[in-house]
């Protein structure tokens, strides 16, 4: 990818240059921290690691967007970004460049939106905006899976406007593996609805991936409900969620040592199985920043081949982002998970695994 940086620098030099005539924007983060890390893992063991972490407030990315008044009401309208690690400069998700999103839209201010391209689901859009806390491995997304960071491939999104509060969401994916093959596709289905009136913001959201027979030999589908409330008083802001999630990750986020490279999650899971996930988050403004404590509870319904039923997790985090500047902030956190790995999320035997991380973050 030697071509990579004369891309970006030359995409900067047009942005500057015909910022006014097409609204185009190049925007980005770079977030990077130290954390150390202590784990209790099964068998007694225990490890520690002190690393730098990129993201561990915000990803560190950079991207492209731009919008064309048509006329009418109507708009083009396109968005291009990419993840990077601030801590080694390299490319977050394999070798693909606008591996965050990369989609172009046609809207109107009656009609609403549609979205072709790679991006994130409906679901997942209106589902974070109950998320209070955003920290590496321990925000809303590392329980609730169909709210974490992820994107499809070959998306089909509508975005409606708003209607007396209410705003709908529908999206179509065509192929999540992204295979290309036509026998061999597994389509994907998200809808969400929201409604939001002055302080208070409720969301209901629905996923559902149908695997293919040739994906995953005994086919399952999974599904993932979501419901939440959030309401901002102004001296604090109160959000909480539920979850369930059944017959694997929709978002195909997890850790599958049963079913390798799926992201599915572990057998008793695909099988029938089902997580109920919870959330109470709670963020209140101090001085020039704000203080967030986040909390979640997992309950899975398997158990495991010797018989013993799957404990609950739990995980939960206390940090302050403080507001050096409009565009600059820094962080620290401590967050603790029970009986939840961050890296494979349900194993026997887990222990307990706390982490305390400090960082900067700066957008542009």
């Amino acid at each position: 990818m030697k071509w990579l940086p004369a891309l970006i620098l030359g995409l900067c030099f047009c942005g500057a240059l015909r910022a006014q005539e097409n609204s185009l924007v190049l925007y980005g983060t770079v977030d990077s921290g130290i954390a150390s890390t202590r784990s209790s893992e099964p068998g007694d063991g225990s490890r520690s690691n002190a690393q730098m972490l990129s993201g561990g407030l915000t990803d560190s990315l950079f991207g492209i967007r731009g919008q064309e008044a048509l006329g009418g009401g109507w708009s083009a309208s396109f968005e291009l970004e990419s993840q990077f690690g601030s801590n080694t400069g390299m490319l977050e998700v394999g070798s693909s460049l606008f591996d965050s999103s990369a989609w172009l839209g046609l809207g109107g201010s009656d009609f609403g939106e549609l979205r072709l391209g790679r991006q994130h689901t409906v679901a997942q859009q209106f589902g974070s905006q109950l998320q209070v806390a955003s920290w590496k491995d321990m925000d809303m997304g590392a329980m609730f899976k169909a709210s974490t960071n992820y994107q499809v491939n070959q998306a089909v999104n509508y975005l409606s406007p708003s209607w007396a509060g209410f705003k709908l969401g529908a999206g179509y994916s065509f192929d999540v593996q992204g295979s290309g093959a036509r026998l061999d596709k597994s389509p994907a289905l998200s809808l969400a609805l929201q409604y939001q009136q002055g302080p208070w913001l409720a969301v209901a959201t629905w996923d559902k991936t149908y695997l293919k027979q040739s994906v995953l030999p005994d086919t399952v589908h999974p599904e993932a409900w979501q419901l939440g409330l959030r309401y901002d008083a102004g001296f604090a802001a109160v959000s909480v969620a539920w979850s369930r999630q059944r017959n694997g990750y929709v978002s195909l986020e997890g850790i599958d040592p049963d079913a390798p490279n799926l992201g599915l999650g572990l057998a008793g899971f695909l099988t029938g199985g089902h997580v109920g996930t919870y959330l109470l988050g709670l963020a209140v403004p101090v001085g020039h920043g704000e203080l967030q404590l986040q909390w979640s509870l997992a309950q899975p319904s398997w158990s495991w081949e010797n018989g013993e039923k799957a404990h609950s997790a739990q995980l939960a985090t206390l940090g302050y982002v403080y507001n050096l500047s409009p565009r600059t902030r820094l962080y620290p956190m401590a967050g603790v998970a029970a009986r939840y790995s961050l890296e494979s999320s349900f194993v026997q035997g887990q222990g307990t695994t706390t982490r305390y991380m400090a960082g900067v973050a700066h957008s542009f």
